[in-house]
């Protein structure tokens, strides 16, 4: 019986969360209103003193409260940006790569952004490489 219950919690789980897609066009022109010359200096303390110590007071923060995403019926929507809002990038060739949000920013034709807020996990990709950019909402 326990079993069962399990399983229906996480079914119940897993189709509760819905994904929403972002074009690589959408995603660069709502990254060009960061300043990336802003974004190496600023200080994130939203994380605490721990996160402020672990990443010596540096933290990428684009300042971005709120993107523009659509269902898979093509119906926008604007999706408020968390610590916990997450970028699953996929390229040409179907590699993948799941950054935050709120790390990423644009520098001529790549995209800047982080795996981690705690670690320094730096990523960087061409723009004219991404096929496909998804972001779940739970």
């Amino acid at each position: 019986m326990k079993a069962l219950l399990s399983f229906i919690f996480i079914a119940v789980l897993a189709s509760s969360c819905s994904t929403y897609y972002m074009t690589p066009a959408s995603l660069v022109s709502q990254l060009d209103k960061v300043n990336p010359e802003k974004i190496t200096e600023a200080y994130d303390f939203r994380l605490g003193l721990a996160g402020v110590l672990l990443k010596n007071g540096k933290n990428f923060y684009n300042g971005i409260d709120s993107i523009e995403v659509t269902n898979k019926d093509g119906k926008s929507f604007k999706m408020q940006v968390t610590n916990h809002t997450s970028l699953k990038l996929t390229d040409n060739a179907g590699n993948y790569t799941i950054v935050f949000f709120d790390s990423m920013f644009k520098k001529d034709s790549m995209i800047f952004a982080s795996k981690s807020h705690f670690f320094n996990l730096p990523v960087q990709r061409s723009i004219n490489s991404l096929k496909k950019i998804e972001t779940q909402i739970n």
